[in-house]
């Protein structure tokens, strides 16, 4: 029996027995008519590396009680699907990696614009702006060029939400803004920090962006003038909430939350061994999602509207990095590379989760895997919906 096998058919000593126990535990409370499982229960998804065996609970009550507990026998979700089929939700994905830059439609099916390093959304989901090298580029979600313009070392484009008039992008240490139709091209500000800018959406022409001193610079693009500033040294990524009420900015001990006007609305501390990897706002603002690493090795959840936001964790596992909300803020994509898996969770009525494995194999070129692709976002249908 090859080693392989072994693993899968293992099982713990009376891994059976365990399960049968906690589900009769949790069928004597709910026919006592236990408190803790009438209310709207709250739950998590857990898996948590020890070797080659994993353990991890699928939904937990208010109270924190075990509803299922499974061993899985390899990294990741397990029972995960072979392949995408489909999204859960309306929209549809952009992605980078060393096999180019793809988009995911909401059927599952794929497109591939080019080998390019980066890309975004323009707002309405009609065009992406693609960076590679020394070029900068809008292609139609057929990865046809509608302009292309050459400069140096470009990198994190970023378009003006709602109408896409802008596109915000990085030249080496240049913060540079060209129109959405490729003219205009100029210099906004020089010696910034290789973190990409973000639009304020609805606020023509608000773009936020650090400077290589570590100040957050809120300015408009079109006249420079400088609307607000804070000290955010060591600040890995810029974010807008949808609305353009809310600025998030994460650094790797802290996640931190601006209202408009540059007042600081929440500011979430992590463990010193707990870093951020990621995070994004849903599409409301009121909820924060972050990925953490080290020690915490997990995705959580927090309300903005709570006077003290709590981390609610959603997913626990080694090697998890990054999120993506779905346009209606109904699901939570989480790419977990170390698993080679996208795991869905749906945040938003009834508990669910879906998973998909081999993603590095399906957006590679040629025979084998090229590495694991970056999420680029979750955007709108074609047309300008959101779902």
């Amino acid at each position: 029996m090859s080693v392989k096998r072994a693993l899968r058919e293992f099982r713990a000593p009376e891994e059976t027995a365990a399960e049968d126990r906690a589900w009769a535990l949790v069928r004597s409370a709910k026919l006592a008519g236990a408190p803790a499982m009438r209310r709207r229960s709250k739950w998590r998804v857990a898996i948590t590396p020890a070797l080659v065996i994993l353990a991890g609970a699928l939904v937990l009550s208010p109270a924190g009680a075990t509803v299922r507990r499974w061993i899985s026998h390899e990294l990741g979700v397990r029972h995960a699907a072979p392949a995408l089929f489909s999204l859960p939700a309306p929209g549809r994905v952009l992605l980078s990696g060393p096999g180019g830059t793809w988009i995911v439609s909401t059927d599952g099916s794929t497109r591939r614009l080019g080998a390019w390093r980066q890309a975004s959304w323009s707002p309405d989901g009609l065009f992406v702006a693609v960076a590679g090298g020394d070029e900068l580029a809008a292609v139609d979600p057929h990865g046809t060029p509608r302009w292309t313009l050459a400069r140096p070392a470009v990198s994190d484009p970023r378009w003006y939400p709602p109408t896409g008039f802008r596109i915000a992008y990085l030249s080496g240490t240049d913060l540079r803004v060209v129109a959405g139709d490729g003219t205009g091209d100029h210099l906004l500000a020089a010696g910034v920090e290789s973190v990409a800018p973000a639009w304020r959406p609805g606020r023509p022409y608000q773009l936020a962006y650090l400077t290589g001193r570590g100040v957050l610079v809120v300015r408009d693009a079109d006249t420079g003038r400088q609307v607000w500033t804070a000290h955010a040294r060591g600040a890995r990524a810029l974010t807008w909430s949808a609305d353009g009420s809310r600025l998030l900015v994460l650094a790797r001990a802290r996640a931190s939350v601006y209202d408009a006007t540059g007042r600081l609305i929440t500011s979430i501390s992590m463990a010193p061994r707990a870093p951020v990897l990621d995070g994004s706002l849903a599409p409301d603002g009121r909820e924060l999602a972050l990925v953490r690493g080290g020690d915490a090795d997990d995705a959580v959840l927090a309300n903005l509207d709570s006077a003290k936001p709590l981390l609610r964790p959603v997913l626990s596992g080694a090697g998890l990095r990054q999120l993506a909300w779905s346009p209606d803020g109904r699901w939570l994509l989480v790419s977990w590379p170390a698993a080679d898996q996208w795991v869905f969770i749906r945040i938003a009525g009834r508990p669910r989760i879906a998973a998909v494995s081999r993603i590095a194999e399906q957006f590679s070129i040629g025979t084998s895997p090229g590495g694991f692709p970056r999420l680029e976002g979750w955007c709108c249908t074609t047309g300008g919906t959101t779902g």
